[in-house]
């Protein structure tokens, strides 16, 4: 199973991968526990206890199944209309499709929203007419039960979607019929994504009452879906309104060319005493030569005891270039937010071994915060 920072890709389908983020064991273990100690005993009991794990476990992953066949159905409408799909990351609320850019047009918007939860509908009639034609209504069986919950929670999966709060498929929904009408796709994503934070504001204020009415897990759930919902909705808009900042920008606009390196026999004291308390940068990448080896970050020599940094190499702690997402100067704002999904906040631009620049989220917060200092005065 290959490891992709912290996520795993797990499968690949009608050519999109399949990655899981180790968010969604957390959901996983939640989700078979509820349903082998909870559902599935309410719904047929006096079973063996062991089934009702065997068909707990089973229960979550055709869930999980769910979830990434509704994003797929995104994801192939995509490819279909001539955008790129990187891949789906299954996490703890569930799947998201990464798309390389926004849609074009609102029609584009709409029908790739729409297929989801169609997907999901789908689903739950496939699922149900399975139950209702091997199983009779009243019949307590483990495996009616199993393909009940499966229609049942593909029905809400596809009625939740459909919520008209970005970024949500509803959401979605919503913003490709007020950018066709407004014919401003910020404007429609402004007014969306507030709906959508007004959802996760709501959905919180529930969780707070069925705390408060004897009921701490559900309330903490709807608690915690209201906080992704808010969040996700307010960086929705961030994002697009940054790409349109950056618009026509290019990588080499707002690099920093040249940056200090280091070569990776140098010893960590010498790393720390000469360049970090130096230049007091955070990262620093290591060039054997002309030579692009990687990058070494100021919190990995965090790791080493400092009676070691004599005997210890930059080589011994940097991470390889193979290893590191870069960017080449020509590439343009889409490609610049990638430096929102790492960690360390920079990237170092290349072509191949040989070193560019490097970019930051400083060089990002510069640009943006002096284009706004000159839009303001231009106003």
């Amino acid at each position: 199973m290959p490891v992709l920072g912290r996520q795993f890709r797990v499968a690949r389908i009608a050519g999109v991968y399949i990655d899981i983020d180790p968010s969604w064991i957390i959901i996983f273990l939640f989700l078979t526990w509820g349903l082998s100690r909870g559902y599935l005993p309410a719904a047929v009991p006096g079973q063996d206890p062991a089934l009702y794990w065997i068909f707990g476990i089973m229960a979550s992953l055709c869930l999980f199944l769910s979830v990434t066949l509704h994003e797929l159905g995104h994801s192939l409408v995509a490819r279909a209309r001539g955008m790129e799909v990187n891949r789906i990351v299954l996490f703890i609320f569930g799947g998201a499709s990464q798309l390389e850019d926004e849609p074009e047009k609102p029609a584009t918007e709409f029908i790739m929203a729409v297929v989801g939860p169609i997907v999901s509908f789908i689903l739950s009639g496939i699922f149900w007419a399975v139950r209702s034609t091997f199983w009779a209504p009243e019949e307590k069986n483990l495996t009616a039960a199993f393909f009940a919950y499966l229609a049942l929670i593909n029905l809400v999966l596809g009625i939740f979607n459909l919520l008209p709060g970005f970024p949500l498929d509803g959401g979605r929904v919503l913003r490709s019929i007020l950018w066709s009408r407004w014919k401003d796709q910020v404007r429609a994503t402004r007014a969306a994504s507030q709906v959508g934070s007004g959802f996760g504001i709501a959905l919180m204020l529930l969780g707070g009452l069925q705390i408060l009415g004897g009921n701490p897990v559900g309330g903490f759930w709807y608690i915690l879906i209201g906080f992704f919902l808010r969040n996700a909705a307010q960086n929705s808009f961030q994002q697009l309104a940054l790409k349109r900042v950056l618009e026509g920008k290019k990588v080499r606009d707002l690099m920093t060319a040249d940056p200090a390196s280091v070569s990776p026999d140098l010893s960590l004291e010498d790393l720390v005493s000469d360049y970090i308390l130096q230049h007091h940068h955070a990262a620093y990448p290591v060039m054997d030569g002309k030579h692009l080896r990687g990058i070494i970050y100021k919190e990995k020599i965090k790791e080493v005891p400092k009676e070691q940094w004599s005997e210890r190499t930059v080589e011994s702690l940097m991470t390889p270039l193979k290893e590191l997402p870069t960017l080449s100067p020509e590439d343009s704002a889409s490609e610049i937010l990638k430096l929102f999904s790492t960690p360390e906040g920079r990237l170092l631009v290349s072509r191949g071994e040989r070193l560019e620049g490097i970019l930051s989220r400083r060089d990002l917060l510069d640009y943006i915060a002096l284009r706004s200092d000159v839009d303001l005065r231009a106003g």
